[in-house]
């Protein structure tokens, strides 16, 4: 009888622990799963976040930014752009050989965002690079702009110039 008694209460033990480890291993699953949940809302919070600080940080009837665009141009290859806003140095930036490539695959590139009072304003850029020959080429475009109580949007654009076979440069407003 003591044996008995000892076999059931060796059988009682195993399947409380084959119980407790299959409650464990639910309760780790319902835990990996709480824990995804909180990893998807936690990214949404930040990605809200984000927006909302863009929002303050660059307002509608401030938000000023400046685009690059280099679609169809092989016979140059930009370097550097320094952008200059009403006198001042706002950003430069140079560009890698992919980065230059990725332009010119048809690539738009935000090279300045910033808040900008309503009023008229002046943009120059000094655009950096070589042609096909390796010879450096430096170019000088300006653009005077005014701005309202709303965003403005000015894109530089080097496009391919077929007849003279050179790059233009320009600055155009987006509409």
């Amino acid at each position: 009888m003591k044996a008995i008694h000892s076999s059931i209460t060796a059988v009682l033990c195993l399947f409380s622990l084959l119980a407790s480890g299959y409650l464990m291993a639910a309760d780790q699953a319902d835990l990996d799963a709480s824990i995804e949940t909180l990893k998807s809302e936690v990214v949404s919070l930040n990605q809200e976040l984000f927006e909302l600080e863009e929002q303050l940080l660059y307002p509608a009837t401030t938000e000023f930014a400046v685009f690059v665009s280099m679609a169809a141009v092989d016979d140059f290859a930009v370097s550097a752009i320094k952008l200059t806003l009403d006198d001042q140095d706002v950003t430069s930036y140079l560009y890698s050989a992919q980065q230059v490539e990725a332009l010119r695959r048809g690539g738009i590139q935000k090279i300045y965002i910033g808040n900008l009072k309503p009023g008229l304003h002046k943009l120059t850029a000094e655009i950096l690079g070589k042609d096909t020959d390796g010879r450096s080429l430096k170019r000088t475009v300006v653009a005077d702009f005014g701005k309202a109580r709303s965003s403005k949007y000015l894109e530089i654009k080097i496009t391919n110039n077929e007849k003279q076979n050179r790059p233009d440069f320009a600055i155009v407003e987006w509409k």
